[in-house]
């Protein structure tokens, strides 16, 4: 038996010892099952763990922080800041909802529209399928859904790029340096599929919508998240890293990508519109909870657009506009996840919402099954045998 092993077990018989609604017992249990996940030694770290999570119809509430900053062994508590990663594009995606209901676009739009007179884009060679060109043919919810078959420049370029990255470590990007390595991969012309008739997760579908947010409302990327969600919410320890001044308490966790540091050694200023926002576990939750209170939408079938996944679920996923579609035991949770071992969801029937970090892209456990888990004890669904 693993050290991991041996606490779950404890953790089966702390079950049974006391009340399942007893938020305090919840809390020592998952506690427990926080530092048991802590993992100092070896090729894939994991320093720290931040949780918030609640559940608003006992009023259970769960805010920690585990571990260490980092390899400098500096404690954290729970309202450390860190890289959010994707889970940016739930952000991107709910303004550009909000611009359809003020009536400046329409997601069924094509998306050249908006970005055609973009010269450093050269939109329309930005997608060819077997040699045909098809960029005319995108359609704004092709980005938000990732249908459009654009290739990714992280994941589809990834070696290249990686390299690239490493030997420049400090190099500043801007999105028009990131559109122009898309151009020297030559990934326009590698495109996955036809417009609408496949689904391919690419970075540059997002970097595509900041775009357009910006061609619209004639103001930068960060300047709308910040006047429409990060102000709004007052949200003091949110901000868009290297494109903003740094914000809040100041107080941020190093995130690996398997031993490299990231935070203290990378300059990640390329993931922008597909993954700049810092922020924190409970601001993170505030945001998700507003979006699904309905503060962000003057109509209540925008949210329900967002949520829809029937065009990826045509090829396998579960990608809606810039939500995720999560099925855990017989429940339905949205929300999205991070690079950096992150994850927001929330479930609109139980009205659970958990947002969690580890610090690590590639860590040694399944931190999905982890998340998992942690819901099924809020919600008093963890099985004894299970644990």
């Amino acid at each position: 038996m693993n050290k991991i092993e041996a606490v779950l077990a404890l953790l089966s018989l702390s079950l049974c010892a006391y009340p399942q609604d007893d938020c305090l017992t919840k809390e020592y249990i998952i506690d427990s099952l926080m530092k048991a996940h802590i993992v100092q030694t070896g090729k894939h770290p994991v320093y720290n763990f931040l949780l918030y999570t609640k559940n608003f119809t006992s009023g259970c509430e769960i805010n920690k922080g585990i571990g260490t900053v980092g390899r400098n062994h500096t404690k954290i508590d729970n309202d450390y800041q860190f890289n959010t990663a994707s889970i940016t594009k739930t952000m991107v995606a709910t303004i550009i909802l909000q611009l359809e209901e003020e009536g400046k676009l329409s997601i069924s739009d094509k998306a050249g529209k908006y970005v055609n007179d973009l010269d450093f884009l050269k939109f329309r060679k930005f997608h060819y399928f077997k040699r045909k060109a098809y960029a005319d043919s995108i359609t704004v919810e092709m980005l938000m859904n990732h249908t459009s078959g654009i290739a990714d420049i992280f994941t589809d370029a990834a070696f290249r790029f990686n390299i690239s990255v490493l030997l420049h470590k400090q190099r500043q990007f801007t999105p028009e340096k990131v559109i122009k390595r898309y151009y020297r991969y030559r990934l326009n012309k590698k495109a996955f599929n036809k417009p609408g008739e496949g689904y391919h997760y690419s970075d540059i579908n997002y970097m595509l919508l900041g775009f357009i947010i910006e061609n619209i409302t004639g103001k930068k990327l960060h300047e709308s998240i910040r006047e429409r969600i990060i102000s709004p919410l007052n949200l003091k320890n949110t901000y868009f890293e290297f494109y903003e001044p740094r914000q809040g308490n100041l107080k941020r966790i190093d995130a690996f990508l398997n031993r490299i540091n990231m935070t203290a050694k990378i300059n990640t200023s390329y993931e922008w519109a597909g993954g700049g926002i810092v922020s924190t576990t409970q601001e993170l939750a505030t945001f998700i909870t507003e979006l699904f209170n309905g503060r962000f939408f003057s109509n209540s079938t925008t949210l329900n657009k967002m949520m829809n996944t029937s065009q990826s679920k045509k090829f396998g996923a579960t990608y809606g506009l810039g939500l995720i579609r999560y099925e855990i035991d017989d429940m339905t949770f949205y929300g999205h996840g991070g690079f950096y071992g992150s994850i927001m969801v929330y479930n609109p029937v139980n009205k659970l919402v958990l947002c969690a970090n580890i610090g690590q892209a590639i860590p040694p456990y399944d931190s999905g099954a982890l998340a998992e888990k942690i819901i099924r004890i809020m919600l008093n669904k963890e099985k004894n045998d299970l644990l």
